[in-house]
């Protein structure tokens, strides 16, 4: 049993090696991500259709063209009593077609304004879908990099019990070399074993766990799910980033707000169009009609009108229930209802921010430690092993020591991690992935 769980342990170390994986840093992969992620594509899309709108608003300002055509025939008995005469007069199936054309532009040369302030509108939308953008685009660099650094997390605690299968191989092989001079009891032995097969299994586990994060990984680059990475090792982080430059650099920065000031903007143009509805609208207009009239019956048989027509109107609402005004008092609920939102995103910001530092400077406190804890670690390994080997300890006494150090490595790995986690949201939180 255990020379077929070597077997196998062997086997998936070949296979690993070579099965070739192309190398990938941060940076590519947060590129590879911004060029094929699914999401970002969808709020691409969305910036494109705002940005059609505001630049189509433009032409909302000029006249407008259209042209009418109609045709028509009939064909009917027709019994005719002239003015000038007794004679009654029968016409069996008469014809008659009429043809008109009138072609008319239209021209609105005063609205109160409201055109230029719907232009105003719209181009300040346009720049929401492209805050939107932004805002995705600084989400996924965040969750590209955590993906990233969680495949080297996995990585580095596979590379923890790799050296554990290591030490208990060693350990394996110290105890059945003891126990055939009979220095050691076939108890020892067998136990060494297990602990082998343990530390087998937790590494088989460990290498799943690393699939499983290359594929999400994969899937927020926008790859195929199975294609293979050779990701950095090891952690390295920005142990000096400063409280109050994050809050400030939020403030200017962050496109949650900027998106947020951007929203307050459309609902105050929203307030300047309903006012500009309660001026009159002047129009100019200017057409040409052409019209053709046959007939087999009356007193004239054709009749051809052409000609121009032009003029000018005004409308002006006076009443219409109160409706004006209420969309006015909802329009002045709402920018009052975003100045709040401001204020509330604002306050949520510095919030979340001083949390994140809070687990950042705990973080990085708490790395050292860990530094520290693997040192004692690793000389209470090697002290407990030399006594092992002469004698003077057990083998419950060794496998403890060994368990220790790898807890004490895990410790340290994932601390830094936690780090790392930390400087990239207050990267995010404050502006800094998009700047």
């Amino acid at each position: 049993m255990m020379k077929m769980k070597i077997v196998l342990v062997l086997f998936f170390f070949t296979f690993i090696k070579v099965n070739a994986q192309e190398p990938i840093t941060i940076a590519e992969a947060v590129q590879l991500g911004l060029e094929h992620n699914l999401s970002i594509k969808i709020s691409k899309k969305s910036a494109e259709t705002s940005a059609n709108n505001s630049e189509m608003s433009h032409w909302a300002m000029l006249p407008t063209l259209g042209v009418t055509a109609n045709k028509s025939y009939s064909n009917t008995d027709v019994t005719q009593k002239l003015a000038n005469s007794n004679e009654t007069k029968e016409i069996k199936d008469a014809r008659t077609n009429n043809l008109n054309l009138s072609p008319t532009l239209n021209w609105t040369v005063f609205d109160g304004l409201g055109m230029f302030y719907t232009r105003d509108r719209l181009k300040v939308q346009a720049q929401l879908g492209e805050d939107d953008l932004q805002i995705q685009i600084e989400n996924n660099i965040a969750l590209i990099s955590n993906a990233y650094y969680r495949v080297v997390l996995e990585q580095e605690r596979a590379r923890v019990f790799q050296d554990a299968l290591d030490l208990s191989k060693d350990r394996l092989e110290l105890a059945r070399t003891r126990y055939e001079v009979g220095k050691a009891s076939k108890l020892v032995y067998l136990q060494a074993q297990v602990d082998y097969n343990a530390d087998s299994s937790s590494f088989l586990i460990q290498r799943e766990l690393i699939h499983n994060v290359k594929v999400e990984l994969n899937r927020l680059l926008g790859q195929e799910l199975e294609r293979q990475y050779e990701v950095s090792s090891g952690f390295t982080f920005d142990s000096t980033l400063k409280l109050n430059e994050l809050l400030r650099d939020a403030n200017l920065n962050s496109p949650s707000v900027v998106r947020a000031q951007r929203s307050r903007e459309v609902n105050y143009l929203q307030i300047k169009e309903l006012n500009a509805e309660k001026f009159p609208k002047v129009n100019l207009n200017f057409g040409y009609t052409y019209n053709d009239r046959n007939s087999d019956a009356g007193a004239v048989l054709n009749n051809l009108s052409t000609g121009f027509n032009y003029g000018a109107g005004l409308s002006f609402n006076i009443f219409n229930g109160f409706d004006l005004k209420r969309r006015e008092q909802n329009a002045k609920i709402q920018l009052e209802l975003t100045d709040l939102q401001i204020r509330d995103l604002t306050q949520s910001l510095e919030a979340n921010l001083r949390k994140v530092y809070g687990n950042y400077q705990n973080g990085i406190s708490l790395n050292r430690l860990e530094d520290l804890n693997l040192e004692v670690a690793k000389e209470n390994y090697d002290i407990a092993l030399e006594r092992y080997k002469v004698g003077n300890s057990t083998a419950i006494e060794l496998r403890e020591a060994q368990i220790n150090l790898v807890q004490a490595e895990i410790r340290k790995i994932t601390s830094r991690y936690n780090v790392k986690l930390a400087e990239i949201e207050l990267k995010r939180l404050s502006g800094g992935n998009v700047k």
